[in-house]
Protein backbone atom coordinates (compact mmCIF):
# COMPACT_ATOMS: atom_id res chain seq x y z
CA UNK A 1 0.00 0.00 0.00
CA UNK A 2 2.85 2.38 0.77
CA UNK A 3 4.11 1.84 -2.77
CA UNK A 4 0.93 1.74 -4.84
CA UNK A 5 -1.04 4.51 -3.16
CA UNK A 6 1.43 7.19 -4.37
CA UNK A 7 2.37 5.41 -7.61
CA UNK A 8 -1.25 5.15 -8.70
CA UNK A 9 -1.89 8.76 -7.68
CA UNK A 10 0.62 9.94 -10.30
CA UNK A 11 -0.07 9.73 -14.07
CA UNK A 12 3.51 8.81 -14.97
CA UNK A 13 5.77 7.86 -12.04
CA UNK A 14 9.07 7.25 -13.83
CA UNK A 15 11.47 8.16 -11.01
CA UNK A 16 11.01 7.18 -7.37
CA UNK A 17 13.00 8.02 -4.24
CA UNK A 18 12.62 5.84 -1.15
CA UNK A 19 13.95 7.17 2.14
CA UNK A 20 14.48 4.28 4.57
CA UNK A 21 13.00 0.95 3.56
CA UNK A 22 16.28 -0.89 4.02
CA UNK A 23 14.53 -4.26 4.05
CA UNK A 24 13.78 -3.76 0.35
CA UNK A 25 10.05 -4.45 0.66
CA UNK A 26 8.76 -1.12 -0.64
CA UNK A 27 11.27 -1.14 -3.50
CA UNK A 28 10.15 -4.68 -4.40
CA UNK A 29 6.61 -3.37 -4.91
CA UNK A 30 7.64 -0.12 -6.63
CA UNK A 31 9.50 -1.91 -9.44
CA UNK A 32 6.31 -3.86 -10.27
CA UNK A 33 4.77 -0.67 -11.64
CA UNK A 34 5.25 -0.70 -15.44
CA UNK A 35 6.07 3.01 -15.75
CA UNK A 36 8.79 3.10 -13.10
CA UNK A 37 12.22 3.41 -14.71
CA UNK A 38 14.48 4.30 -11.79
CA UNK A 39 14.37 3.83 -8.02
CA UNK A 40 16.84 5.42 -5.61
CA UNK A 41 16.73 3.89 -2.12
CA UNK A 42 18.51 5.79 0.63
CA UNK A 43 19.02 3.80 3.84
CA UNK A 44 21.05 5.10 6.78
CA UNK A 45 22.14 1.69 8.13
CA UNK A 46 23.94 -0.76 5.86
CA UNK A 47 23.42 -3.51 8.45
CA UNK A 48 19.66 -3.39 7.79
CA UNK A 49 20.26 -4.13 4.12
CA UNK A 50 22.75 -6.89 4.92
CA UNK A 51 20.42 -8.55 7.43
CA UNK A 52 17.50 -8.35 5.02
CA UNK A 53 19.51 -10.02 2.27
CA UNK A 54 20.44 -12.81 4.65
CA UNK A 55 17.17 -13.39 6.51
CA UNK A 56 14.45 -11.80 4.35
CA UNK A 57 15.36 -12.72 0.77
CA UNK A 58 11.71 -12.55 -0.32
CA UNK A 59 11.72 -8.83 0.57
CA UNK A 60 15.26 -7.88 -0.38
CA UNK A 61 15.07 -9.31 -3.92
CA UNK A 62 14.63 -5.74 -5.18
CA UNK A 63 18.30 -4.94 -4.48
CA UNK A 64 19.28 -7.07 -7.48
CA UNK A 65 16.85 -5.26 -9.78
CA UNK A 66 18.73 -3.06 -12.30
CA UNK A 67 16.23 -0.24 -11.73
CA UNK A 68 17.21 0.06 -8.04
CA UNK A 69 20.16 2.19 -6.92
CA UNK A 70 21.12 1.81 -3.25
CA UNK A 71 22.68 4.67 -1.29
CA UNK A 72 23.85 4.21 2.30
CA UNK A 73 23.35 7.73 3.62
CA UNK A 74 21.35 9.76 6.12
CA UNK A 75 18.04 10.34 4.33
CA UNK A 76 17.51 13.75 5.92
CA UNK A 77 20.84 15.00 4.60
CA UNK A 78 20.31 13.29 1.25
CA UNK A 79 17.04 15.09 0.45
CA UNK A 80 18.40 18.36 1.84
CA UNK A 81 21.36 18.31 -0.57
CA UNK A 82 19.84 16.45 -3.53
CA UNK A 83 19.70 18.37 -6.83
CA UNK A 84 17.76 15.64 -8.66
CA UNK A 85 13.96 15.70 -8.97
CA UNK A 86 11.65 12.71 -8.53
CA UNK A 87 8.06 11.98 -9.49
CA UNK A 88 7.36 10.11 -6.25
CA UNK A 89 9.08 10.18 -2.85
CA UNK A 90 8.24 7.51 -0.26
CA UNK A 91 9.44 7.77 3.34
CA UNK A 92 9.43 4.29 4.87
CA UNK A 93 10.56 5.19 8.35
CA UNK A 94 10.27 4.06 11.93
CA UNK A 95 8.12 5.98 14.42
CA UNK A 96 8.55 9.77 14.89
CA UNK A 97 10.21 9.41 18.25
CA UNK A 98 13.96 9.33 18.87
CA UNK A 99 16.27 8.70 15.88
CA UNK A 100 13.57 9.10 13.19
CA UNK A 101 12.06 12.28 14.63
CA UNK A 102 13.75 14.42 11.98
CA UNK A 103 11.76 12.67 9.22
CA UNK A 104 8.51 14.18 10.49
CA UNK A 105 9.16 17.91 10.85
CA UNK A 106 8.56 20.91 8.59
CA UNK A 107 12.20 21.15 7.52
CA UNK A 108 12.16 17.59 6.19
CA UNK A 109 8.92 18.13 4.29
CA UNK A 110 10.36 21.31 2.80
CA UNK A 111 13.25 19.18 1.51
CA UNK A 112 10.76 16.69 0.06
CA UNK A 113 9.00 19.58 -1.66
CA UNK A 114 12.29 20.60 -3.23
CA UNK A 115 13.14 17.16 -4.66
CA UNK A 116 9.68 16.54 -6.13
CA UNK A 117 8.86 17.32 -9.74
CA UNK A 118 6.15 19.96 -10.22
CA UNK A 119 3.36 17.35 -10.18
CA UNK A 120 5.15 15.07 -7.74
CA UNK A 121 3.56 12.96 -5.02
CA UNK A 122 4.96 12.01 -1.63
CA UNK A 123 3.91 9.26 0.78
CA UNK A 124 5.11 8.99 4.37
CA UNK A 125 4.48 6.68 7.29
CA UNK A 126 1.99 8.59 9.44
CA UNK A 127 1.23 6.54 12.54
CA UNK A 128 -1.83 4.91 14.07
CA UNK A 129 -4.89 7.08 14.69
CA UNK A 130 -6.06 4.90 17.60
CA UNK A 131 -2.89 5.44 19.61
CA UNK A 132 -1.25 8.54 18.11
CA UNK A 133 -4.03 10.78 16.82
CA UNK A 134 -2.12 13.86 17.97
CA UNK A 135 0.77 12.84 15.69
CA UNK A 136 -1.62 12.31 12.76
CA UNK A 137 -3.10 15.77 13.29
CA UNK A 138 0.32 17.41 13.66
CA UNK A 139 1.67 15.81 10.46
CA UNK A 140 -1.45 16.75 8.56
CA UNK A 141 -1.18 20.35 9.76
CA UNK A 142 2.53 20.54 8.87
CA UNK A 143 2.13 19.19 5.34
CA UNK A 144 -0.83 21.40 4.50
CA UNK A 145 1.48 24.39 4.96
CA UNK A 146 3.44 23.21 1.92
CA UNK A 147 1.44 20.95 -0.36
CA UNK A 148 -1.63 21.62 -2.49
CA UNK A 149 -3.34 18.34 -1.61
CA UNK A 150 -2.82 16.25 1.53
CA UNK A 151 -4.74 13.16 2.65
CA UNK A 152 -4.39 10.47 5.29
CA UNK A 153 -4.83 6.85 4.18
CA UNK A 154 -5.56 4.05 6.62
CA UNK A 155 -4.61 0.39 6.15
CA UNK A 156 -4.75 -2.77 8.21
CA UNK A 157 -1.42 -4.33 9.21
CA UNK A 158 -1.66 -6.97 11.99
CA UNK A 159 1.95 -6.52 13.15
CA UNK A 160 1.39 -2.89 14.18
CA UNK A 161 -0.12 -1.99 17.56
CA UNK A 162 -3.94 -1.92 17.19
CA UNK A 163 -3.64 -3.48 13.72
CA UNK A 164 -3.88 -0.13 11.91
CA UNK A 165 -1.31 2.18 10.37
CA UNK A 166 -1.63 5.29 8.24
CA UNK A 167 0.18 7.03 5.42
CA UNK A 168 0.21 10.72 4.64
CA UNK A 169 0.08 11.33 0.91
CA UNK A 170 0.37 14.69 -0.79
CA UNK A 171 0.87 16.46 -4.10
CA UNK A 172 3.24 19.33 -4.71
CA UNK A 173 1.39 21.64 -7.07
CA UNK A 174 -1.49 19.87 -8.75
CA UNK A 175 -4.61 19.37 -6.59
CA UNK A 176 -5.54 15.68 -6.52
CA UNK A 177 -8.27 13.46 -5.15
CA UNK A 178 -6.15 10.60 -3.89
CA UNK A 179 -9.11 8.27 -3.53
CA UNK A 180 -9.39 8.26 -7.35
CA UNK A 181 -6.41 6.18 -8.56
CA UNK A 182 -4.72 7.01 -11.86
CA UNK A 183 -3.39 3.90 -13.57
CA UNK A 184 -1.74 3.20 -16.95
CA UNK A 185 -3.93 2.04 -19.83
CA UNK A 186 -2.40 -1.42 -19.46
CA UNK A 187 -2.82 -2.32 -15.80
CA UNK A 188 -2.06 -6.02 -16.13
CA UNK A 189 0.31 -5.84 -13.17
CA UNK A 190 -2.67 -5.38 -10.84
CA UNK A 191 -3.82 -8.97 -11.31
CA UNK A 192 -0.59 -10.29 -9.75
CA UNK A 193 -0.89 -8.25 -6.55
CA UNK A 194 -2.15 -10.06 -3.43
CA UNK A 195 -3.45 -7.12 -1.35
CA UNK A 196 -3.68 -3.93 -3.36
CA UNK A 197 -6.60 -3.33 -5.69
CA UNK A 198 -8.35 -0.23 -6.97
CA UNK A 199 -11.18 -0.81 -4.49
CA UNK A 200 -8.71 -1.18 -1.61
CA UNK A 201 -7.02 2.03 -2.79
CA UNK A 202 -10.30 3.95 -2.68
CA UNK A 203 -11.33 2.49 0.66
CA UNK A 204 -8.05 3.54 2.34
CA UNK A 205 -9.30 7.13 2.28
CA UNK A 206 -12.61 6.32 3.96
CA UNK A 207 -11.84 7.32 7.54
CA UNK A 208 -13.74 7.21 10.81
CA UNK A 209 -15.69 10.42 11.35
CA UNK A 210 -13.53 11.62 14.25
CA UNK A 211 -10.34 11.23 12.18
CA UNK A 212 -11.83 12.98 9.16
CA UNK A 213 -12.96 15.90 11.30
CA UNK A 214 -9.60 16.57 12.94
CA UNK A 215 -7.69 16.17 9.67
CA UNK A 216 -9.93 18.61 7.81
CA UNK A 217 -9.67 21.08 10.67
CA UNK A 218 -6.21 22.13 9.55
CA UNK A 219 -6.43 23.58 6.05
CA UNK A 220 -4.01 26.49 5.90
CA UNK A 221 -4.62 28.68 2.81
CA UNK A 222 -1.26 30.39 3.28
CA UNK A 223 1.35 28.10 1.71
CA UNK A 224 5.04 28.46 2.48
CA UNK A 225 6.68 29.95 -0.60
CA UNK A 226 9.71 27.95 -1.72
CA UNK A 227 12.01 29.38 -4.33
CA UNK A 228 14.17 26.37 -5.17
Amino acid sequence: MMAFLPLNSHPCPKSVLIIGGGDGGVAREVVKHPLVERVVLCEIDEAVVRASKQFLPFMSSSFSDPKVELKIEDGIEFVKNCSEKFDVVITDSSDPFGPAEGLFNLEYYQSLYNVLESGGVFCSQAEDFWLDLDVVVSLNKTCKKLFQSVSYASVMVPTYPSGQIGFLIGSKQIPRKFDCPVIPLKADYLKDLRYYSLDVHRSAFVLPKFVQEVCNLYCNPFKVVLTR
